[in-house]
C-alpha cells in the first residue's frame, strides 16, 4: 500500500513540474504576407489602374518590416504607394520601422498601371525580415503570391504591320512594302548574322526577330513577328542566302601560267558576256531568264501548285536573287524548282540543275494536255490496229468460212449420191446376169 502511495505522489510531482516548467522548444512567432487585388473588380485591361494590397497577418504584434516585392515590369508599371515603398522596374522595397501603435495586422496599398498584355506574378522575394514588436525577434514568414493577367484594351489597335524593314547594308528584294510578307536577300560569306531593323507601324505593337543570329551557308529563313495591342499577329519572312566561302588563292606555278587560262565562271563573267548555257537579266520591271527562248521569272506562286515536300527559298543567278523551291529545308541541294512563264503561256515549274547548269520542264500547268511524242504514236498505231478495219476483216473471214462450209457440204452430198447410184447400177447388172443364166 505504501508503495502505491509513493508512486502516486511521484506522478503528481512530475505533472506539476511539467506544467510549471518553461518550454525548451518555444516556437518563433509567424506572419503571413498575402496579396489581394482591390480594383478593378472586373478583368484588367491595358491602361487600367490596378490597386493591390499587401496584407501582413501575425500571431503577435508586428514591428519593423524589411522585404522586397517582385513583379513583371513588361506588363505593369509601379505608380505610387506608402512613403516606405521605393523602387520600380520589377522590384519594390518596403522598409517600415513601424509606428508607435502596434498591431497583429498591417496593410500596404500599391498602385500599378497596366501597360501591355500579358501576365504578372506579384510575390515577396526570398528572406523577408519581419520582427516581433515586443522582443524584436525575426518571425517566420509565409507568403501567398498573386497572378494578374492583362487583356487588350477596349480600344486596342489591331495594326500588326511594319512601317520600316531594313537588313543592314544588304538590299531586300522586292523593295519593302507593308503589305508584302516575303523578301529575299543575299549576303557575303563573311556575315554569319543579319542585322534586321524592324519598326512597327503602331508604337504599342511588339516586334520579335527569329533566325537572324546564326546564318548557315546557303538558304536561311528569318521571321519577323509583329504583335498588335489587341493580339493580332503578322509575320514577315526574309529568305537570306549566305554565299559560300571563296577558294583560297593558289601560288602561281610557272608551268600553270603557260597553260590556257580557264574560262570565266558564272559569277565572274563580264557584263554583257554570258558563258553559261543561260543567264538572268532585267528587262523593264521584269526579271528574265534567257535560254533558247525567253522566260519571265515569277516571284510568287501565280496559281502554280508547288509539289509536296518542297520549301520556299531563293537562289542567286547572274547576280539576281530569284525565288525558288528546294527539296530540303536547309542546305544547298543539287537542283531547285523555278516558276517561269514563257511568252504567251501560263506559268509552270522548271527544274534548275545547279551542277550541270541546265533547265528542264518539271510539270504541266492546269488545263494543259499531256503531249504525246510522234514515236509513241507510231508505236501505238502499230500495236493497236484500226477497229473498223479489224471488224471488216473479221466479217470477210466469216463469210469465206461460211461459203467454204456450204461448198464442202454440197460436195459431200454429191459424193454420197454418186456412191449410191453406182451401187444401184451394180445391183441391177447382177440381177440381169442371173436372169440370163
Amino acid at each position: 500500500m505504501n508503495k502505491i502511495k509513493a508512486l502516486l505522489a511521484l506522478g503528481f510531482i512530475c505533472a506539476v513540474m511539467a506544467v510549471f516548467a518553461p518550454s525548451q522548444e518555444a516556437q518563433a512567432a509567424s506572419v503571413t504576407a498575402e496579396f489581394n487585388k482591390v480594383a478593378p473588380d472586373s478583368d484588367v485591361r491595358v491602361e487600367d489602374m490596378v490597386k493591390l494590397e499587401l496584407r501582413l497577418n501575425a500571431d503577435v504584434e508586428i514591428g519593423a518590416v524589411e522585404l522586397y516585392i517582385s513583379y513583371n515590369s513588361d506588363v505593369f508599371e509601379y505608380m505610387m504607394g506608402p512613403d516606405c515603398v521605393l523602387g520600380g522596374e520589377g522590384v519594390l522595397r518596403i522598409s517600415d520601422s513601424g509606428t508607435s501603435t502596434y498591431s497583429t495586422k498591417r496593410n500596404y496599398l500599391l498602385y500599378f498601371q497596366a501597360t501591355a498584355m500579358g501576365e504578372s506574378k506579384f510575390s515577396v522575394r526570398n528572406n523577408p525580415e519581419i520582427y516581433d514588436a515586443n522582443d524584436e525577434e525575426a518571425m517566420s514568414v509565409s507568403s501567398q503570391p498573386l497572378t494578374v493577367s492583362v487583356l487588350a484594351g477596349t480600344t486596342a489597335s489591331s495594326d500588326a504591320t511594319l512601317s520600316a524593314l531594313k537588313v543592314g547594308s544588304a538590299v531586300l528584294t522586292p523593295a519593302f512594302d507593308p503589305q508584302i510578307r516575303d523578301y529575299n536577300v543575299r549576303v557575303e560569306n563573311a556575315f554569319d548574322k543579319l542585322a534586321v531593323s524592324a519598326v512597327a507601324n503602331d508604337p504599342l505593337a511588339s516586334v520579335t526577330v527569329e533566325g537572324a543570329d546564326d546564318l548557315k551557308v546557303g538558304s536561311n529563313r528569318i521571321t519577323v513577328v509583329v504583335s498588335a495591342p489587341d493580339g493580332t499577329e503578322n509575320k514577315y519572312v526574309i529568305y537570306c542566302v549566305r554565299e559560300e566561302a571563296p577558294e583560297e588563292e593558289k601560288t602561281e606555278d610557272p608551268e600553270e601560267s603557260e597553260k590556257e587560262p580557264e574560262k570565266t565562271s558564272e559569277s565572274e563573267a563580264a557584263p554583257g558576256k554570258h558563258e553559261q548555257a543561260f543567264y538572268v537579266t532585267q528587262q523593264d520591271d521584269k526579271i528574265m531568264l534567257i535560254a533558247d527562248t525567253q522566260y519571265e521569272m515569277m516571284s510568287s506562286d501565280e496559281g502554280v501548285k508547288i509539289p509536296d515536300g518542297f520549301y520556299r527559298t531563293s537562289i542567286l543567278i547572274s547576280g539576281y536573287t530569284v525565288a525558288a523551291f528546294s527539296p530540303v529545308p536547309d542546305g544547298t541541294p543539287e537542283y531547285l524548282l523555278l516558276i517561269l512563264r514563257k511568252e504567251g503561256s501560263e506559268p509552270g515549274l522548271y527544274i534548275y540543275d545547279r551542277i550541270e547548269k541546265t533547265l528542264q520542264r518539271y510539270g504541266l500547268t492546269a488545263g494543259e494536255e499531256t503531249p504525246v511524242q510522234e514515236e509513241d504514236k507510231a508505236d501505238k498505231d502499230g500495236e493497236i490496229p484500226d477497229k473498223e478495219a479489224y471488224d471488216k476483216t473479221i466479217n470477210t473471214l466469216t463469210t469465206v468460212i461460211a461459203v467454204l462450209s456450204g461448198v464442202c457440204m454440197l460436195l459431200i452430198i454429191i459424193v454420197i449420191r454418186i456412191i449410191f447410184r453406182r451401187r444401184g447400177r451394180s445391183s441391177s447388172n447382177a440381177k440381169r446376169s442371173k436372169s440370163t443364166r
